[in-house]
């Protein structure tokens, strides 16, 4: 707080320590809980977002670097949720989508102090205005091209070397500006970093990062070959995580000297920012485009109805995955459900008539006895037409398990000869009083198809969405259990898109 705040009197940074403060960060935290995670199912299957660290590596950060004892303290039961509960807070909250340090950085906060001291910590990192972390990928390469900057010229030797074996790449600096030195020192060292860097800030870090480039001697640079950027990282873990290292010794010596030409040798905090900041042009001119692989937030669900099928967070994260993006910003609102409503297909017509944009949700029930939720979206409203209807918004998936989406392709390549083959692959929705289908072969079979009574369905591939049998390849006809209609209920005003309501063109009534 002193660090981000430094305009702020001592009083208001110790308030932190108090209970009062303790009770207001706690009531901020389960707001924000509430916030992200509507729905119980929400937390308890959330995905931690790697903030670009990578999912492989931010898993090892989970299962394996923090699971030892810690300065003879084991991390908190449940210290996995809190990690993604944090993480997820960080993305959605504060609007942090590349952030690589943080998983490591949280996760030694963890160690510490409870979920809401560590939140509310991060948040006044990521508020700071003095380049406390970067947030950004423009700035993670800025970083890393000011680190380059000073190590050439403060370690001119050691930079031919470096750039040589590739050390000094974005990508070779993985173990600074991704791992927060955590793959380079002991677990008690770097703690006692950790407990440095959150009064100093990057020039820490940088301060840090620059002495543990002369710990390679001039004889070793030239005696040493260095292959890669990993043989040079190994050179300095050889020494860092030795026994006789001693990291306070160094911190005093290399990184905090009192005297010697040492103390001159280090950036200014305010000369380290005005080289980031300098150095971003050159970060946007390189950087390449980010995609962030993590699964998308679930969808939300309207509370107070007998949802089954869409309750699992991964079932409905692949659902606002699949979705045309103007419809991604959308709850599910159960509209027919066979547990509520009846096993009939006429009253699954009667509740979804005048509602277009419909996620239809299915229970197969497979041999063996490990059922399969599969399902398809309808870009129209479901009634009994006398020929096929919909357009190419429609798909056809299977949520779970191996969850797999089916989207409608045109095929340009079809002459007028094919015009019998074009007619079946627009079938999108067939909607008849014996049957329901999406999709269509010239064998008379669909993509999928419930009967009249909602208690068998079959499965086939389908001409036009590429389709394979959405229950298996040895279940094409298979018995259903639950089955449920979602309609989709905008975020912003909690309305119907495409739904019922006075001012619907689909509301007929008065005609």
């Amino acid at each position: 707080m002193r660090v981000a705040h430094p305009q702020q009197p001592l009083p208001i940074s110790d308030s932190y320590g108090t209970v009062a403060k303790r009770s207001i960060l706690n009531a901020g935290w389960e707001s924000v809980l509430n916030t992200i995670f509507p729905n119980q199912s929400d937390d308890t299957d959330a995905i931690a977002p790697d903030l670009g660290l990578s999912q492989e590596l931010l898993a090892r950060v989970i299962k394996n670097d923090y699971s030892k004892f810690i300065n003879g303290t084991a991390r908190p039961r449940g210290g996995e949720k809190s990690l993604t509960r944090i993480l997820c807070a960080v993305q959605q909250i504060l609007g942090i989508e590349y952030c690589p340090l943080l998983p490591d950085i949280v996760t030694m906060m963890l160690a510490h102090m409870p979920e809401s001291y560590a939140y509310a910590t991060v948040r006044e990192m990521i508020s700071d205005t003095s380049n406390f972390l970067p947030v950004c990928l423009k700035d993670h390469y800025a970083w890393c091209k000011t680190y380059y900057f000073f190590v050439k010229r403060m370690f001119p030797q050691a930079y031919q070397v470096m750039m040589q074996c590739g050390a000094l790449t974005v990508e070779g600096l993985d173990p600074i500006f991704k791992r927060f030195f955590r793959t380079l020192l002991k677990p008690d060292d770097a703690l006692h970093f950790m407990d440095i860097f959150l009064v100093e800030g990057c020039k820490a870090i940088f301060r840090l990062a620059l002495s543990l480039v002369g710990l390679i001697s001039k004889k070793d640079l030239k005696t040493i070959v260095f292959t890669d950027a990993a043989s040079w990282w190994n050179a300095i873990k050889a020494i860092t995580l030795s026994p006789t290292f001693s990291f306070q010794k160094h911190l005093d010596k290399k990184v905090y000297p009192k005297f010697g030409k040492a103390t001159r040798r280090y950036p200014k905090r305010r000369v380290l920012s005005r080289i980031i900041r300098y150095n971003q042009q050159w970060a946007l001119d390189n950087m390449p485009v980010y995609i962030d692989r993590t699964p998308p937030k679930p969808m939300g669900y309207i509370p107070g109805k007998p949802i089954i099928l869409a309750k699992p967070a991964l079932v409905r994260s692949n659902l606002v995955k699949w979705l045309p993006v103007s419809l991604k910003a959308t709850k599910l609102d159960l509209i027919y459900s066979t547990e509520s409503d009846g096993r009939s297909l006429s009253a699954l017509y009667e509740k979804c008539k005048r509602t277009k944009h419909t996620i239809v949700l299915i229970e197969a029930m497979t041999i063996p006895s490990n059922n399969v939720i599969i399902g398809m979206f309808a870009s129209q409203p479901w009634n009994v037409q006398p020929n096929s209807y919909g357009d190419g918004e429609c798909f056809l998936f299977r949520a779970e398990p191996d969850a797999k989406c089916f989207h409608w392709t045109p095929d340009f390549s079809a002459g007028f000869e094919d015009i019998e083959n074009q007619a079946i692959r627009e079938q999108f929705m067939v909607a008849r009083n014996e049957y329901l289908a999406m999709g269509a072969n010239a064998d008379g079979t669909n993509g999928l198809r419930l009967n009249q009574d909602l208690n068998r369905g079959e499965s086939y591939p389908a001409l036009g969405f590429g389709s394979e049998p959405l229950a298996g390849e040895n279940n094409k006809s298979f018995e259903v259990g639950t089955v449920e209609v979602y309609r989709l209920v905008r975020d912003v005003d909690g309305k119907a898109v495409g739904g019922e309501g006075r001012d619907s063109v689909w509301n007929l009534e008065g005609v």
